[in-house]
């Protein structure tokens, strides 16, 4: 008979899935759309009810998709009920960066988790001061410096199943009220996601934020962006500053001082995970342009190893979305070596 119910609850599944494709493509003035839906919501959660607690997968599973419904159709009658963010494209907010020269901080759930006192990542530790840096940098209204979010508050139609599930898995409605303390629903934010490739398109486009710039990557001392691929070739020089690859902001204030000492003409590239945050802010406060561009690297390799956006192992850089990927080999590069003009990494 359990059998039965969850084959039953799979077919509901893919039956919602395919209702919500034709919800988000219409208004929702459709009733008949509507009422299809609620009774495959109705039926989701009878099965749900069903299951015993020896499949607790199943039904986290069926619970955040059913609780995290409301916000993907995001009916507009209940705006008032289902505020959230508003976000550019990725095309956008690279536009942004390019033609504008907007400096960009991004916020996902890591930069989320250390300003509520629960970082859950091995390459930051929750520190109070950074938590208060991160709060003053996401409510902050410097024209020229855009703020990146995730776009997993809404519609999840433009992710995989995978993707789609990792972000309601994610955005409970306890972590949900927590990011609304910070952010304005009236406000447009910028896309986070412009450090993640996935696609010729999205890296093509990626490029062109570094092309034919004099770029200094500040970086951890294991990120070792551009290292053993292509991304950066169309940059028109590169140098590095080493960081320490795990609580960087530990040593902030000697990081920020070290990048004070370059010329104003350089694009600041930076990841070093919630840190990069607030360097780039910082740095863009003293006029230059500075990019928290996070795990774009990390990205392409992927790509480059499985042709979409699923991580993978690479094993001479730090990988903290893949298992014991802090664990990383040495390298011996003499243009990697010839390009760092400091490193911090060992303060």
């Amino acid at each position: 008979m359990l059998r039965e119910e969850i084959n039953s609850l799979k077919k509901a599944n893919l039956e919602l899935g395919e209702i919500l494709k034709e919800v988000i493509k219409q208004t929702m003035s459709n009733q008949e759309l509507c009422t299809q839906m609620a009774k495959s919501i109705t039926e989701h959660q009878k099965l749900y009810n069903r299951l015993d607690e020896e499949n607790e997968i199943l039904k986290s599973y069926f619970y955040n998709r059913i609780n995290n419904l409301p916000y993907e159709i995001f009916d507009p009658r209940c705006r008032h009920k289902y505020d959230m963010p508003k976000l550019m494209t990725e095309e956008e907010t690279i536009d942004e960066i390019v033609l504008n020269r907007k400096s960009i901080s991004r916020f996902g759930d890591g930069e989320f988790s250390v300003m509520f006192g629960k970082s859950h990542w091995r390459f930051q530790r929750d520190d109070a001061k950074l938590a208060e840096r991160l709060r003053e940098v996401v409510t902050s209204r410097d024209e020229n410096i855009l703020i990146g979010l995730n776009d997993f508050y809404g519609d999840l139609s433009h992710k995989t199943e995978r993707e789609a599930s990792g972000a309601r898995s994610y955005i409970t409605p306890q972590i949900r009220a927590e990011h609304m303390q910070l952010l304005d629903t009236e406000r447009i934010y910028a896309q986070a996601c412009i450090s993640r490739g996935g696609t010729k398109e999205k890296i093509r486009n990626q490029k062109r934020i570094w092309d034919n710039k004099e770029c200094v990557f500040i970086e951890g001392d294991k990120t070792r962006m551009g290292v053993g691929n292509d991304l950066f070739d169309n940059a028109k020089s590169i140098q590095r500053i080493l960081c320490p690859s795990e609580s960087a902001f530990d040593n902030y204030d000697t990081i920020l001082k070290e990048a004070l000492k370059l010329p104003l003409n350089k694009t600041i590239l930076i990841a070093l995970g919630p840190t990069a945050s607030v360097l780039a802010y910082d740095l863009a406060k003293a006029g230059y342009h500075a990019i928290d561009i996070g795990h774009v690297d990390l990205s392409y390799e992927w790509f480059l190893r499985t042709g979409s956006s699923e991580s993978a192992a690479v094993n001479y850089k730090y990988n903290n979305e893949y298992p014991e990927g802090y664990i990383v080999e040495d390298i011996h590069d003499e243009k990697y070596q010839s390009e760092i003009i400091a490193d911090l990494s060992k303060i």
